[in-house]
C-alpha cells in the first residue's frame, strides 16, 4: 500500500512540473496549432492531465526542440522520417547511442564504425576485395581519361561492382551490408589505381591515401600514422549525419526497393551538386591563396568579390560544429611540425574570433585535403565515408513500408511566380 502511495505521488508530481499546452506555444514562441502539429509529426510526446483533458509536456523536451529548432528557408519543404542510426547534438553526435568522440578517442577504426552503423561484424579479412574484381575495376579506370575527376572515378568503381555481383538484387539486411563493403573497398581502389598500392589488409584509410595523392611526391604526401589516423578520424565523423540531402536520396531508392549499388549511385548523383558534398573544395582554394598571402588579405579578397567564406556556418548547428573541433586536433597531431599548419590556424582563427562564424566541418576536412596533397580533393573522402551511412539508412529503409514517400504536386499554370523573385518575370 505505502509504495502504491509512493508511485501515485510520484506521477501526481511529475504532472505537476509539466507544461500546458499554452504555457509550451508560448515556451517555444509558437501557436498551439503548430505546438499539436508537432506533436503529430512525432516531435513532441503530449500526455493527458487527471482531468482526462488538459493536455501536458515534458519541460525538458520542450526545451530540447526549442535549441534544436531552426527557421526554416523561404520555400523549404520539411519532412519527419524515425532513425535510430545517429543523432545530432551540438555536444557531440552519437552513433548508435555511442558518442563519436568516445568512438574516436577510443581509436576504433573506420571499418569498427561500419559495424557500429551497419549492426554487423566483419573481420580485416572482409575488407579485401577479390582478386577477379580488382582486375576489372584496374583495366576500367586505366582506360579512361587521366583528366577524369575523383567523383566520377568513384561512379565508375561503383558501376564496375555492380556488374560484377550477381547477387546485387537480393534484398536481404546481410546481402545489403556485403554490398556495401565491396562498394566502399571498389571506391577505394578506383582512385588508387595509377598510385603505389597498399595492402589491404593494412585498413581502408591507409589503403585509400595513395589514391587520394597519387603521383605527388611532396613531403607532405607521405604519411605517418597519425596523419592517416587524422583521415580516418575524418572518415568517422562523415559517416554519417542524419537525412542530409544525398541520404534522403539513398532513402528513397532504399525505398523502392532499388539494389545497393544503385542506392549508392543515388547518393553520389546528389553529391555531385556544388551545395552538397563539395563545400571543402573551396576551402582548399582559401588555404592555398592564404599561405600565398597571408590569411587575412585571403579572407579580404572573398569579401571585396562577394564570395562566401567557405566552411562556416551550418544548418543544423547554431553555436558549434563538434565534428569540426574532433578533426582539427588530429590535423594538430598529424601535421604538428608542418608550418603550414599555421595558416590553417589562422584562418580558423580570422572565421571564428574575428568574423564570428562558427567554423564547421568542411573548414577541417579542406584543411586535411591541403596538408596531405590530396590530389582528389577532400570531396572523394566525404563520398566514401558518407557511404558508410547511405548502406545503414537503406537497410533502415528496408525495414518500413515499400514506396512509402509520394509527395502530391499541386499544378500551376505555367507563368511568373510572384513568390519567386529569382524567376525572370
Amino acid at each position: 500500500m505505502a509504495n502504491s502511495r509512493q508511485e501515485h505521488n510520484q506521477r501526481a508530481e511529475s504532472r505537476s512540473q509539466r507544461l500546458t499546452a499554452s504555457e509550451a506555444a508560448a515556451r517555444l514562441g509558437v501557436k498551439r496549432s503548430t505546438l499539436y502539429s508537432y506533436v503529430s509529426r512525432g516531435l513532441l510526446d503530449r500526455s493527458v492531465a487527471l482531468d482526462g483533458r488538459t493536455s501536458l509536456f515534458d519541460p525538458a523536451q520542450i526545451d530540447g526542440l526549442r535549441t534544436n529548432h531552426r527557421r526554416t528557408a523561404r520555400g523549404e519543404l520539411s519532412t519527419v522520417i524515425s532513425s535510430s542510426i545517429t543523432k545530432l547534438d551540438e555536444e557531440g553526435h552519437r552513433y548508435r547511442e555511442h558518442p563519436v568522440a568516445e568512438l574516436i578517442g577510443n581509436g576504433l577504426s573506420i571499418e569498427a564504425v561500419a559495424d557500429l552503423l551497419w549492426q554487423h561484424h566483419h573481420d580485416r579479412s572482409n575488407w579485401v576485395l577479390e582478386a577477379g574484381l580488382r582486375s576489372d575495376l584496374r583495366r576500367t579506370q586505366l582506360s579512361l581519361a587521366p583528366a577524369i575527376g575523383a567523383l566520377d572515378r568513384l561512379r565508375v568503381s561503383v558501376s564496375v561492382a555492380s556488374a560484377d555481383d550477381v547477387l546485387r538484387n537480393a534484398h536481404s539486411e546481410g546481402a545489403f551490408v556485403e554490398a556495401g563493403r565491396i562498394i566502399i573497398m571498389s571506391m577505394v581502389h578506383g582512385l588508387g589505381v595509377s598510385a603505389k598500392a597498399t595492402r589491404d589488409e593494412h585498413g581502408v584509410a591507409r589503403a585509400l591515401w595513395p589514391g587520394l595523392t597519387k603521383s605527388s611526391r611532396k613531403r607532405g604526401a607521405r604519411p605517418n600514422e597519425s596523419s592517416v589516423r587524422a583521415l580516418e578520424v575524418a572518415m568517422i565523423l562523415l559517416a554519417d549525419h542524419g537525412l542530409a540531402t544525398s541520404t534522403f536520396g539513398v532513402r528513397l531508392a532504399a525505398s523502392v526497393r532499388a539494389d545497393p549499388y544503385s542506392v549508392v549511385s543515388t547518393g553520389l548523383g546528389s553529391i555531385g551538386g556544388v551545395l552538397h558534398g563539395s563545400a571543402a573544395d573551396s576551402v582548399v582554394r582559401l588555404l592555398a591563396r592564404a599561405d600565398e598571402i597571408g590569411a587575412e588579405l585571403a579572407i579580404g579578397e572573398r569579401f571585396a568579390s562577394g564570395e562566401r567564406i567557405p566552411g562556416v556556418g551550418h544548418k543544423v548547428y547554431r553555436t558549434v560544429d563538434p565534428r569540426e573541433a574532433l578533426l582539427f586536433s588530429a590535423l594538430e597531431r598529424g601535421w604538428q611540425s608542418d608550418p603550414r599548419l599555421d595558416t590553417v590556424k589562422q584562418i580558423r582563427h580570422l572565421v571564428t574570433d574575428r568574423i564570428e562564424r562558427p567554423a564547421n566541418v568542411d573548414l577541417a576536412l579542406g584543411a586535411l585535403a591541403w596538408l596531405g596533397h590530396f590530389e582528389s580533393g577532400p570531396t572523394a573522402v566525404f563520398a566514401i565515408a558518407r557511404t558508410i551511412g547511405w548502406v545503414a539508412h537503406a537497410v533502415e529503409e528496408m525495414g518500413e513500408i515499400p514506396v512509402r514517400f509520394r509527395p502530391v504536386a499541386r499544378y500551376v499554370p505555367n507563368h511568373p511566380d510572384p513568390d519567386r523573385p529569382d524567376q525572370d518575370p
